[in-house]
């Protein structure tokens, strides 16, 4: 068993060692974002986040800055959900990494919860996409639980979520 901070190393770099030692496993998360990898010899073979699975989960922990890990070596999923060799799963999970950092400055802290302001009113225009990640907002406990439950990418859900936020017609409490 392997344990580090996220902090003393990076998430990407930690990704790096072990897709490049060969090593197979499962790497846990411990962090709001966190959840588990499993990689076989150099190749990220699933990921789960919450009740994200796949790429949806691959994509979120790509936003990871901090936390703990842990690695276990020979441990197997329930399930396959992706098939991502080293260099295309580095280079996929860097862009995704880079995507998110405006995201994470107006979501800070993913337990806490959305709701409308005052200045929201119902006649505020949206399109299909924006208003079923809207509707969420008043069922969610927390920006976390919001994005397990929407059908979009965790990304494109902040990124629908974002305007508003900006606009004050969402805050986080």
């Amino acid at each position: 068993m392997v344990r580090g901070d996220l902090n003393v190393f990076p998430f990407l770099s930690v990704m790096q060692m072990f897709l490049t030692s060969g090593r197979s496993g499962r790497l846990s998360i411990d962090h709001v974002r966190g959840g588990q990898l499993w990689i076989d010899r150099g190749e990220i073979i699933h990921a789960e986040v919450g009740r994200l699975r796949g790429d949806p989960a691959l994509q979120l922990l790509s936003s990871l800055d901090g936390g703990t890990f842990t690695f276990e070596a020979d441990q197997q999923p329930a399930q396959r959900t992706l098939s991502l060799r080293r260099d295309s799963a580095l280079r996929r999970m860097l862009e995704d990494s880079e995507a998110w950092t405006p995201l994470l400055r107006a979501f800070p802290d993913w337990n806490q919860r959305l709701r409308f302001t005052a200045r929201w009113n119902e006649a505020q225009p949206v399109t299909r996409t924006q208003y079923r990640t809207l509707h969420l907002i008043p069922d969610s406990t927390s920006v976390r639980a919001l994005l397990e439950r929407t059908q979009e990418p965790p990304r494109a859900a902040l990124d629908t979520l974002r305007p508003f936020l900006l606009a004050g017609l969402i805050e986080l409490v």
